[in-house]
């Protein structure tokens, strides 16, 4: 006999909800009507009103800086290479994780030192080294530095496509150094 009384309230209570239900839908339909304004109205109100107009400026993203670094490296890195004599010189940017890691850095080299690295590693893992690879990569340092300047001083758009990729680079840094002073861990970057 319990649930024959049960059954009925649940009913009664199911038809209470979907009454409260539709008394807020009317509700809210009715009140919508009142907030309505005629299109001359709106003209109206408008014209009274005066628009204000709000400039933000704030700090680049440590992100962005670095994008705009980034770009910047490659149409300088780009320009280079399409002057320089030697393709051994050229210098290619591409992502890479450090030994003992899997987070992946932008590392740009040239092709001499992915080269001479290569041939260091054959010769460590062979046993017959024959060294001097250090020696070998500043070297070839020198000779690249003396070609990036000789080109440099030769086209003015490359002199402007490294003077760009320099100051990026500064603004990087000196966020960078901005955001991290003071601290030694746990510096955003």
């Amino acid at each position: 006999m319990s649930q024959a009384v049960s059954q009925p309230s649940d009913q009664m209570s199911r038809v209470r909800g979907i009454d409260v239900v539709v008394s807020v839908l009317m509700l809210a339909l009715s009140t919508a009507g009142i907030c309505q304004t005629e299109p001359s109205d709106e003209a109206a109100l408008l014209s009274s009103q005066t628009t204000e107009e709000i400039i933000v400026y704030g700090d680049k993203s440590m992100s962005v800086l670095r994008q705009e670094m980034n770009r910047a490296a490659d149409i300088t890195f780009d320009l280079f290479n399409s002057l320089n004599s030697d393709d051994e010189y050229d210098i290619h940017c591409y992502r890479e994780a450090p030994i003992g890691s899997r987070i992946k850095r932008r590392v740009c080299r040239p092709n001499y030192e992915a080269k001479l690295t290569a041939d260091a590693a054959r010769e460590f893992l062979t046993g017959i080294s024959q060294g001097g690879v250090e020696a070998k990569i500043k070297q070839k340092e020198k000779i690249l530095q003396e070609e990036m300047e000789a080109l440099v001083s030769e086209y003015p758009e490359l002199q402007k496509a490294l003077t760009e990729f320099v100051d990026a680079k500064r603004a990087v840094d000196s966020e960078h150094e901005r955001r991290c002073e003071g601290q030694t861990l746990n510096c955003e970057s």
